[in-house]
């Protein structure tokens, strides 16, 4: 049994440049029993920040088949820079299969984020990013497509 997430995304997008500005994250995690909640929310913030990474700056980048992101100075990993506001609401649902009746919470904002910041650059944009990161760079290509459409 695992816990039901939701994740809403506010961004800032410059029309110009194509440049996306995360402004705030909301989410709001079906707990079971949470055991200690400051290891918790821990879980929850750290999942998200990777989750950060992952929808806007990190990117593994393949030619011909040869990873050339080969260092870190390459491949990109969110700091404390990269943090935004973030809104958390936990909502008890039903006992979950650990001690006490307490749900897993670690990773799951990861796989969330990304989407969320996708919809709401379409929301704000009406372009359509389906490969991640999402980039200034994919962003005002869309721009530049949909103006000329």
């Amino acid at each position: 049994m695992g816990i039901t997430v939701v994740d809403l995304a506010d961004v800032a997008v410059d029309e110009e440049s194509g440049d996306v500005r995360l402004t705030h994250l909301y989410f709001v995690y079906d707990v079971g029993t949470v055991i200690n909640p400051l290891i918790h929310q821990g879980q929850i913030e750290g999942g998200i920040v990777q989750g950060q990474g992952y929808a806007l700056i990190e990117e593994l980048k393949v030619d011909d088949g040869h990873i050339t992101t080969v260092t870190l100075g390459d491949y990109k990993l969110p700091n404390i820079a990269d943090n935004v506001p973030l809104t958390t609401s936990l909502v008890q649902g039903k006992a979950g299969p650990g001690p006490f009746g307490a749900k897993s919470v670690a990773e799951a904002g990861i796989s969330i984020v990304a989407p969320a910041v996708a919809n709401a650059v379409y929301n704000a944009t009406g372009v359509r990013i389906t490969e991640l990161p999402v980039t200034a760079e994919k962003v005002r290509s869309g721009l530049l497509y949909r103006h000329k459409a």
